[in-house]
């Protein structure tokens, strides 16, 4: 009985004992089973592949879980690119209107060109944006980038931080929840030929022909047809015909934009850029579009500037022996205002801030808003402003257009202060 007793208590410790041992990292057998299993209950196929979004409003986020802070929303219906995956979550090339934040004391902007720049520093982080998030609170990094890498400004700097469209290497995370496989991106290669009879293909987990969009931008791959079938182009799908009439359109808009002022007309090429934005069956379409339409919106509010111009020139010509004679004057002593292209309270604007010879002011009114931007130019960009700042001036000079900001901006030549 004691013995019967004693084997029984050893089977029980080995039962319990050699699973776990099982498990340990050395049992190699064991240990590469569960990540397989993991990849395999995704059901996935070979990174890259086109995936749709299967629900309204999901969330893309900055890493793979809930946790994650919201970079935006995807539609039913809207494709992504997924290059990976992290357990149950796709990890996908951003989409269009996405973007990242970089400091900018690390980024030099082309003088010639606000939506260039160029990386100042080694190994500088880019961190993930997001409309709910702070740039000092986004903390998901995507990318770090080198000195001499260029980035494309997408927006106004905000707390130190520039908005730069998201640079190769930074990608987002979808729930694969909300996303179902299309098929691979890559095209099959053909086998080589051989003397033996040929055999049927072996099924896949997702049998899908070759799917028509790029795996690198401009990049196409042929669909790839049958020996005895004639080879026919394949038909052009819908999301890809509407991105060629969005982007056929926004060369036209920039053709318009060449001519003089005068002769610039939107107003048709706007009907058809509305019509592309509200095609809710062309969601990536959509969003370029609409992308396009404020830039065309800017341009029609540099011409109406470039108009109220206009009207003034003659009476800025009329005034200019006035604002001769106001230059050795006290301010006191001028009665006509009219002399002055702004009048508000002078402040510094971080504008620009990092371009040499660009130094901008602000001018606002008495209830806080911004009435244009100011820049020194001539003797006045010489001399020290510096006094003039938090004071109400009268600016003389001349106004212009600035097409990228939207805004009029005074070039003056003299400020005055007024008492």
């Amino acid at each position: 009985m004691e013995s019967y007793l004693r084997f029984s208590i050893i089977v029980l410790v080995a039962a319990i004992c050699l699973p776990a041992i099982a498990a340990q990292p050395g049992n190699t057998a064991q240990a590469g089973a569960a990540p397989a299993a993991e990849a395999n209950a995704l059901n996935l196929p070979a990174f890259p592949f086109l995936a749709e979004i299967t629900n309204d409003d999901v969330y893309i986020r900055s890493g793979p879980g809930t946790q994650y802070y919201n970079c935006g929303k995807a539609r039913k219906g809207d494709k992504v690119k997924v290059v990976g995956n992290k357990f149950s979550w796709l990890q996908v090339v951003p989409p269009a209107g996405s973007y990242s934040w970089i400091s900018k004391q690390y980024v030099q902007i082309d003088p010639q060109n606000n939506t260039s720049g160029t990386v100042i520093g080694e190994a500088v982080r880019v961190y993930a944006g997001s409309d709910e998030v702070q740039p000092m609170h986004s903390t998901s990094m995507q990318v770090k980038l080198n000195k001499g890498d260029k980035v494309t400004i997408v927006g106004e700097e905000k707390d130190g931080y520039c908005k730069i469209a998201p640079p190769e290497g930074a990608y987002l995370w979808v729930s694969s929840q909300n996303a179902k496989p299309l098929g691979t991106l890559m095209a099959p290669t053909p086998a080589a030929p051989t003397t033996t009879t040929t055999s049927a293909m072996p099924a896949t987990a997702h049998p899908m022909p070759a799917s028509p969009f790029p795996t690198n931008p401009g990049e196409l791959k042929t669909p790839v047809s049958s020996p005895n079938e004639p080879n026919t182009p394949a038909p052009i799908p819908l999301e890809e015909q509407k991105m060629g009439e969005v982007q056929a359109l926004k060369e036209k808009v920039e053709a318009e934009r060449a001519k003089p002022a005068a002769d610039q007309n939107f107003a048709e090429l706007k009907k058809a850029i509305v019509v592309i934005a509200g095609d809710k069956e062309s969601p990536r379409a959509a969003r370029s579009a609409t992308v396009l339409l404020k830039t065309v919106e800017k341009y029609e509010l540099s011409l109406e500037v470039a108009n109220t111009i206009k009207v003034q020139e003659d009476q800025y010509t009329q005034t200019q022996q006035k604002i001769e004679g106001a230059k050795n004057e006290g301010l006191s002593k001028i009665e006509d205002k009219g002399i002055f292209a702004a009048i508000g309270t002078l402040k510094e604007s971080p504008l620009f801030a990092e371009t040499p010879g660009a130094k901008y002011y602000k001018v606002i009114d008495g209830n806080g808003k911004t009435l244009c931007y100011a820049r020194p130019v001539g003797a006045a960009a010489d001399a020290d402003l510096s006094k003039f700042v938090d004071k109400k001036v009268g600016l003389v000079g001349t106004i212009e257009a600035n097409a990228d900001l939207g805004e009029a901006v005074v070039l003056f030549t003299n400020i005055l202060e007024i008492q």
